[in-house]
């Protein structure tokens, strides 16, 4: 089961990704259009990916083979580069990222204009993709690293 959790996590992550470039280049392209329901679904489809990989990524830390009831007893996890990436810096810039997305969808329901929608959207969005790409464990990373698609031979 754990293992369907992580691919299920790191399938989630190219849903994730995709729904955050279309909604960046639509709320950049539309910047003076209506702000639609169609903005508004594609903010909520991404939401709802975000958080259900938050809510897996929650689970393997508390209780995955990369979890704190697993770290070795003679290893502090600030020291070591591995626990503090899996333990420490990935899940609080995903979280950080999650939150950013969140408000981005929850721009739909101020009370400004839809320009002012679109590009605070775009922005918060933006940065959310930046941080994210930030701290995957993609495969080029050093220590870190996993494969772009786990359980696959691709």
């Amino acid at each position: 089961m754990e293992t369907g959790l992580l691919h299920l996590h790191s399938f989630l992550r190219w849903v994730i990704l995709l729904l955050l470039v279309v909604n960046i280049l639509r709320h950049f392209s539309a910047a003076q259009k209506p702000y639609t329901a169609g903005d508004k679904k594609l903010g909520l489809f991404l939401m709802i990916a975000a958080h259900i990989t938050l809510l897996l990524g929650l689970i393997q830390v508390a209780i995955g083979n990369i979890s704190w009831k697993n770290v070795p007893a003679d290893v502090s996890v600030m020291k070591d580069s591995y626990w503090r990436f899996f333990l420490v810096e990935h899940p609080v810039a995903m979280i950080a990222a999650i939150v950013l997305i969140t408000l981005g969808k929850g721009v739909a329901k101020k009370n400004i204009t839809d320009a002012a929608k679109h590009k605070k959207a775009a922005i918060l969005f933006t940065i959310a993709l930046i941080l994210i790409l930030a701290v995957v464990p993609w495969p080029f990373r050093t220590g870190v690293a996993r494969p772009l698609f786990p359980g696959m031979s691709l």
